[in-house]
């Protein structure tokens, strides 16, 4: 049987509608991060939800490390979406670069 899961996307109020003109039907738009929190907390818990894109921005104010979240298990695997300037203008072969080496647990090359 083909189990098919949801993608949903916690970003900030006023950016949630770019999300949605991308085609992603699951957009949350939040006022402060706790709002956030909360919604990562209850998608982590469902087995519906494949994967939970949260602003790069949000994670940060929220304190979270976004790899520690998917400790637990593969799925609803959390995932950051750069979104600032700050984000968007660092090196994207450096970044998935880090990110691929915590995922897999070694460095890969690009």
């Amino acid at each position: 049987m083909n189990e098919s899961r949801r993608a949903v996307v916690i970003a900030s109020r006023e950016t949630a509608g770019f999300y949605r003109i991308l085609g992603f039907s699951e957009v949350y738009g939040v006022d402060k991060p706790e709002e956030a929190y909360k919604l990562i907390v209850d998608f982590k818990s469902r087995r519906d939800v494949g994967l939970i894109l949260v602003e790069e921005s949000i994670m940060r104010k929220l304190g979270l490390d976004h790899m520690s979240l998917n400790e637990r298990g593969l799925t609803p695997l959390v995932t950051v979406i750069p979104d600032t300037k700050e984000f968007l203008t660092q090196n994207p072969t450096l970044y998935y670069r880090k990110y691929a080496q915590r995922v897999i647990g070694y460095e890969v090359s690009f």
